[in-house]
């Protein structure tokens, strides 16, 4: 397969290499990539700028791009200049940190997934839990088997896929999850001045939160290597149908 390979750590980020590693011992890959971390940066698209798309190379040898945009931007560029022949999937990550529940709205590896499918491209976000030692390798392998089977899963063109990895992940050890809607409970710092204004940092700490039964958070939380399937624009159908009327 031809293979689009894009991220939001940044094209140098240890992720990226793994999964070009891994994914190019059978199949061709482009890896185009943000220049920096472009972490939180959802869907978004540059969109009042020009965007710079510059030759390098990769820690792994390999020769790839850096782009001065988003994932999005990294994802429909790369689709539009280098997509003759056209690219089989598109593949984003490996992210150094999960993507679960109400965060995946928020993430750029899975907004760069979501525009591969937007352009009718079968295309997978790729996570893993965030640790001092993450096995690159062996996150390598689980893209390569993914991206293998997917062929047999019969996927409809308008679903993107995003798989999260535990860090002590086992090859194999798939979930098919839904994405726990609950919005994570955030605590903030707050900042006030004698003017009103306020300057507001999200805390760090951990905060308890509902988890939903059989969602991407609790078989994450057992262990479990969660796939949920998504869609780029969802339409309430119910609701529609109901106010039509």
């Amino acid at each position: 397969m031809r293979i689009l390979l894009v991220n939001d750590d940044g094209i140098l980020a240890d992720g990226i290499n793994a999964a070009y590693v891994a994914l190019s011992k059978e199949h061709e890959v482009l890896a185009l990539a943000p220049d920096r971390e472009r972490s939180a940066s959802s869907h978004s698209i540059t969109a009042r700028a020009p965007v710079k798309i510059t030759p390098i190379e990769l820690p792994s040898g390999g020769k790839g791009y850096s782009c001065s945009g988003t994932p999005a931007d990294c994802a429909r560029l790369g689709i539009e200049i280098f997509g003759s022949p056209r690219f089989d999937m598109v593949v984003s990550g490996i992210n150094n940190d999960t993507n679960l529940g109400f965060d995946t709205n928020y993430s750029g590896t899975v907004g760069g997934a979501l525009e591969g499918t937007g352009a009718k491209i079968p295309s997978i976000a790729f996570s893993i839990q965030k640790t001092d030692f993450i096995d690159w390798v062996g996150a390598g392998k689980v893209v390569l088997e993914i991206v293998t089977k997917y062929a047999d899963w019969d996927i409809p063109p308008n679903v993107a896929l995003n798989v999260n990895m535990p860090f002590h992940f086992k090859p194999g050890d798939y979930s098919w999850a839904p994405i726990q809607a609950v919005c994570a409970k955030e605590t903030f710092d707050v900042t006030r001045y004698p003017d009103g204004s306020m300057d507001c940092t999200r805390s760090r700490e951990s905060v308890p939160q509902l988890i939903s039964p059989f969602s991407d958070v609790e078989l994450f939380q057992k262990g479990r290597i969660t796939i949920s399937p998504l869609v780029p624009v969802s339409t309430h159908w119910d609701v529609l149908y109901r106010l039509r009327s």
